[in-house]
């Protein structure tokens, strides 16, 4: 019996060292590799700059490239599916294009891939996907996978060495933002190399993936991809939130009487991915704080520094974030930026935009007047003004306004007044203008434009842009 109880012990020990020897994998894949070069090609979101230059001087002169580009830019791939029981502020938003990046990272072919995405997409569109892929797979292959081959095992064989330290860092944090994740479910770093010395890359949190590219070209880029994959680690755990803490964290956030809350909030799970990645867990690894700047954005930067002693502290006492922590963190913010709450470029992230026209090429030029002076990270559409669609979005805490009257102003003005009592009063509706008050009902920013014509939109938000900060009852008039 001891001899039978010690091999089934050692067979336990060698399966649970397996386990945890597969618990972060780190791979390339082709089938990944085949959808980012279509995709960056047909310049989608989350591909770089630097590679549809690559491929634009490998094949852009390929008539039947060409046209396999354009039939990828015809589907829709960004329409998205919207988890209503999440809070808004926690990316209830998976787009198919999300989906198709997963199914892609486990795909062992393009037939596989096929019977994976059925039903992501309409069936025609399905079809057209999957012919598409079987045309680029050999322009891949020829331009990117066969040349990269020797850089792609280097690469892998640079990252293994530090599975066993993800792993660690990723159950600590696991256990810090409270996500329960399931050990059966892999951590997959999945690569894609760029085949040059310089330019940019990304790096995109999808599902239990980290897709990540890199310049196969460039020396120490493993080193890069470690801190990157810890920083996007954050994200994935934070997503993974049972939906029960979510709400309780989003509860602290928007009840909280701090004025700096629904700002903090805005840059809370980018600051605390910076304060995790490049503060703690960089220390984690290399033993000393990173002396760098952590974050090319000043918000975000800023806010992950100051968030670093907070989390460390969480860490070492291993700690889940509670409603202690949210309350500091909004606090941190405030200390950091005094002036952030009335800074055009964080006001202007989360918008909800008004109108009374229909027209969808005018829609168009509102979006791009914000999209093109701010950092807009998203906004909702409602018209006319007086529909009862926007009289709910009026009444949305903590997101800013920007109601353009461009007809019907002598109809539209009361209902305004009745909408908000803190709209200004010394407004005058016989020429265009643009100004702004707090509605203190829901804690939020309001804009209001007038126009009379429509190229005076664009002059009114080019005199917003240069204001930086805004000042509330200040007219910007167009005479």
């Amino acid at each position: 019996m001891k001899t039978v109880s010690l091999t089934y012990m050692l067979l336990c020990f060698q399966l649970s060292l397996f386990a945890q020897k597969d618990f972060i994998e780190i791979a390339h894949n082709e089938i990944l590799g085949t959808l980012s070069f279509i995709a960056a090609a047909s310049n989608q979101p989350g591909t770089a700059p630097s590679y549809k230059q690559f491929i634009d001087s490998a094949v852009g002169n390929d008539r039947t490239f060409q046209l396999l580009s354009e039939r990828f830019s015809k589907i829709d791939v960004q329409a998205s599916l919207h988890r209503e029981q999440f809070p808004e502020k926690r990316h209830p938003f998976i787009s198919t294009m999300d989906l198709l990046w997963i199914a892609s990272a486990n795909a062992t072919s393009i037939d596989d891939f096929a019977t994976r995405t059925i039903g992501f997409l309409p069936p025609n569109d399905h079809t057209e996907l999957i012919a598409i892929l079987r045309g680029v797979l050999p322009y891949y292959t020829r331009h990117i996978w066969k040349p990269t081959e020797i850089s792609r095992r280097r690469m892998e064989e640079a990252l293994r060495p530090y599975a066993p330290q993800i792993e660690t860092l990723f159950n600590k944090v696991d256990v810090f933002l409270g996500s329960g994740w399931s050990k059966t479910t892999p951590f997959k770093i999945m690569l894609y190399p760029i085949p040059l010395e310089s330019g940019g890359t990304t790096a995109i949190p999808k599902g239990n993936n980290l897709i990540c590219s890199y310049l196969s070209k460039r020396e120490k880029e493993a080193q890069d991809i470690i801190g990157i994959a810890i920083h996007e680690m954050n994200h994935i755990l934070f997503d993974a939130q049972p939906l029960a803490l979510q709400k309780d964290i989003d509860t602290w956030f928007t009840t909280s009487s701090n004025p700096y809350a629904a700002v903090a909030y805005d840059f809370f799970d980018e600051g605390l991915a910076t304060a995790v990645g490049n503060g703690w867990a960089y220390e984690q690894l290399n033993g000393k704080i990173d002396p760098r700047e952590w974050y090319s954005f000043e918000y975000v930067n800023g806010y992950g520094k100051k968030l670093y002693p907070l989390v460390k502290s969480y860490m070492d006492s291993n700690r889940t974030i509670d409603q202690a922590f949210i309350d500091k963190a909004i606090a941190l913010f405030g200390e950091a930026f005094p002036k952030a709450i009335t800074d055009l470029d964080i006001l202007m992230n989360n918008l909800n935009i008004f109108s009374q026209t229909e027209d969808e090429a005018l829609i168009d030029v509102y979006f791009a007047g914000v999209r093109e002076r701010f950092r807009m990270r998203s906004a909702y559409f409602s018209s006319p003004i007086d529909s009862e669609k926007s009289f709910i979005r009026f009444r949305e805490s903590n997101r800013t306004k920007l109601i353009v009257v461009d007809k019907d102003q002598r109809t539209i003005l009361p209902i305004l007044q009745k909408q908000f009592a803190d709209i200004p009063k010394n407004i005058q509706l016989d020429t265009s203008f643009l100004t702004s008050f707090y509605d203190q009902q829901t804690q939020s920013t309001v804009i209001l434009v007038n126009c009379l014509k429509q190229e005076d939109y664009g002059v009114l938000m080019d005199a917003l842009q240069a204001e930086k900060y805004v000042t509330y009852g200040n007219v910007f008039i167009l005479k």
